[in-house]
């Protein structure tokens, strides 16, 4: 080979085929980050679902040893004072085994660090139980009980609990409340898109799905005429449960 040639082999690459390389490995890297971050974000999901379902079996032995009952509620929301020895995470510790599928993956409250302003009572859990099973809302005890759900395979227990807000740090929420005007109040309490617009619902019978809020919560205003609501869904009140 001669000096020419032998320089010319050494070169290596030239500007152009440099900036070529380097936009092609933007080019990919643009085009598998996003897959990279749905991926994550996919596998986070189904992690909180599989909580959840965990949770389901966890609320079935927990009926079975307290005489067919629900778990009870009483974590503070809204500067109310709280129950501590009402609260579901702590009365179902012996059936979910501690804290292991109590916090979502996604969750990114920053009260598990730190009190809520104003306050001493920090996040203790990724999920919420819907009141309408403790048996305080207009009398009606008689939800207490699994045997008396009527539609558990389609009745709300566990939501994703909202992250920020007085009511990040309570373990329950009040769907009760919500008609008026359902998603705004609602996302005061649940967080409805935690997953990818979506979030995860755990029911009675127990086990989870990934609905959007409408999906779960919605009414019909031409048909309704208050206080008589027509539902196109309430998977909250044990009465409705579709």
């Amino acid at each position: 080979m001669t000096a020419i040639g032998s320089a010319r082999a050494r070169a290596g690459f030239t500007l152009i085929e440099l900036l070529v390389v380097i936009a092609i490995i933007g080019l990919l890297i643009g085009i598998l980050l996003p897959a990279l971050s749905n991926s994550r974000k996919q596998s986070q999901t189904l992690k909180c679902l599989a909580n959840l379902h965990s949770l389901g079996q966890a609320l079935h032995e927990y009926s079975d040893n307290n005489d067919g009952h629900l778990p009870n509620v009483g974590l503070p929301h809204g500067g109310q004072d709280g129950y501590e020895s009402n609260a579901w995470v702590n009365s179902m510790q012996q059936e979910t085994g501690g804290s292991a599928v109590t916090r979502c993956p996604s969750d990114q409250s920053p009260y598990w660090d730190r009190p809520l302003e104003g306050t001493s009572s920090y996040r203790r859990v990724s999920y919420a139980t819907n009141h309408y099973t403790v048996g305080v809302v207009e009398n009606r005890e008689e939800y207490t009980l699994m045997t008396r759900i009527l539609r558990p395979s389609t009745t709300i227990l566990w939501v994703d609990l909202v992250e920020t807000g007085s009511w990040a740090v309570s373990d329950h929420v009040h769907a009760e409340n919500w008609f008026g005007n359902p998603r705004s109040f609602a996302s005061q309490e649940v967080a409805i898109e935690r997953h990818r617009k979506r979030a995860n619902y755990g029911m009675i019978d127990g086990h989870a799905e990934t609905l959007t809020f409408e999906q779960t919560y919605s009414i019909d205003v031409e048909a309704s005429n208050f206080p008589d609501i027509a539902w196109i869904h309430n998977k909250y009140d044990p009465r409705v449960g579709w």
